[in-house]
């Protein structure tokens, strides 16, 4: 239903209601980071410290172990439901996110994939950092994607908000490659979003889902961490 996809997109103004394995590559050299939070997935119970909002259907989290690794393996078939974990984190630190990932198959999307679409509006791996403000409509979020065909560093607005700003930061399959990602927070809103952020980081959350295009999803996530970025002597 429509109301309920709309709802999923602006997902930012949920956080802020309930706030008021394998070849790794790296795009650059990591950052000196002070890891304030670490999910490394290694337990059955790992996903307890995340909450779930459901939006249509159940999305299936489970931890899974491979060649004494383990991860989170989310298998959406036409549903969509998200991961969050509050966390507090003051912008002016710069905070950085960090995690690795892998899709296992991409949402079936009809024509060119476009991130304004809303009826394609499903993505098989996504990382979500909330801002929360004292008025919902004023809170932000980013939202890193894995796209199945579109260039790596689109930017561009959520089809439902502007408030909700979608970085592509992979695209395409990897051939069961793991692949690991490292943001400057602070460097990414203002990309994201032509200003400096107002409002500290309230929220993480991670999402895959094919509710859009009732199909089927599937990614790996694992070591999410963030912290701030260590200032260099």
């Amino acid at each position: 239903m429509r109301k309920n996809r709309i709802f999923l997109s602006s997902i930012v103004l949920f956080m802020m209601i309930a706030l008021a394995v394998a070849v790794i590559r790296y795009v650059k050299a990591p950052l000196p980071i002070e890891v304030i939070k670490h999910f490394p997935f290694s337990k059955e119970n790992s996903l307890k410290e995340w909450k779930e909002k459901i939006f249509k259907g159940r999305v299936e989290y489970n931890i899974k172990k491979q060649d004494h690794e383990s991860f989170v393996f989310a298998t959406s078939r036409g549903t969509a439901s998200a991961l969050f974990y509050k966390i507090t984190l003051d912008i002016k630190k710069r905070p950085v996110i960090s995690w690795r990932w892998n899709t296992k198959k991409f949402p079936a999307k009809d024509g060119v994939e476009d991130l304004k679409n809303a009826k394609q509006d499903d993505f098989s791996a996504r990382v979500y950092v909330i801002f929360p403000a004292f008025f919902f409509t004023n809170s932000r979020a980013i939202e890193y994607i894995w796209a199945e065909k579109i260039k790596e560093g689109t930017i561009s607005p959520s089809p439902y908000s502007r408030n909700l700003q979608l970085i592509v930061v992979e695209s395409g399959g990897r051939e069961e490659e793991w692949v690991s990602e490292e943001r400057d927070i602070y460097e990414d809103y203002i990309k994201a979003f032509g200003e400096e952020p107002r409002y500290n980081i309230g929220a993480i959350a991670f999402m895959t889902d094919a509710d859009s295009t009732k199909s089927t999803a599937e990614a790996f996530y694992d070591e999410i961490k963030i912290g701030y970025k260590k200032e260099e002597k």
